[in-house]
């Protein structure tokens, strides 16, 4: 099984309604650690009669006098169906907040609009997957007589998962354009809305 993790900037703040533990999204068999304290959300929601599913959770939220809400926020994707288009419409249509950028599903409203020109802020950025040798019978039995050093877990790109499976897991740092847009848009909203209430302070909103 392939299992990937997207990173997306959203305009708004979106709707949580269906919070799980991350055993539970675990065990839904997305890329999360179980024994994390981090609740996710999850979205069970239909498209084209076929089941669609993806966990999800805010990374961090940041003030903005063009968005939704006054807030950007960046969100980690975990879907577990490939639907067509499944994370831009989950977004857009479950959690009423769409991707930025997004010219098919942002409604065309003047925030979605201000906020577009610069491509859609959505990333495949991680990646794991079972490897393909060292999890057959010949391969396992070869991956079980190596020594546990650098070379064996190739620097960090190969573990083993909880149920004693060989992974491989690959990622990329995000797009130089995500952290710009979150710069550039918390730099505009202080320069023209210097006083803010400490209760609203965005650097409350930072998720580890």
């Amino acid at each position: 099984m392939i299992k990937k993790t997207y990173t997306a900037i959203v305009n708004g703040i979106p709707v949580e309604e269906n919070e799980i533990s991350a055993n539970a999204a675990h065990s839904m068999g997305v890329d999360v650690d179980p024994e994390e304290e981090n609740r996710w959300q999850l979205i069970d929601f239909t498209l084209e009669e076929k089941s669609a599913v993806t966990i999800w959770k805010a990374l961090k939220y940041v003030k903005s006098l063009h968005a939704k809400d006054g807030y950007l926020t960046q969100v980690e994707l975990k879907p577990k169906t490939g639907r067509y288009h499944q994370l831009r419409r989950h977004l857009a249509w479950v959690c009423k907040r769409p991707i930025v950028g997004d010219d098919e599903y942002d409604g065309g409203a003047e925030d979605a609009m201000r906020l577009r020109g610069r491509g859609l802020f959505l990333c495949s950025n991680r990646i794991s997957l079972e490897h393909p040798f060292y999890n057959s019978k010949e391969g396992r039995s070869e991956w079980d007589a190596m020594s546990d050093d650098a070379i064996k877990y190739a620097d960090g790109k190969i573990s083993l998962s909880r149920d004693d499976r060989v992974m491989i897991e690959a990622s990329i740092d995000l797009p130089e354009k995500f952290e710009s847009l979150l710069a550039r848009e918390e730099a505009r909203f202080f320069k023209f809305s210097p006083v803010i209430d400490e209760k609203d302070d965005p650097t409350q909103f930072v998720v580890s």
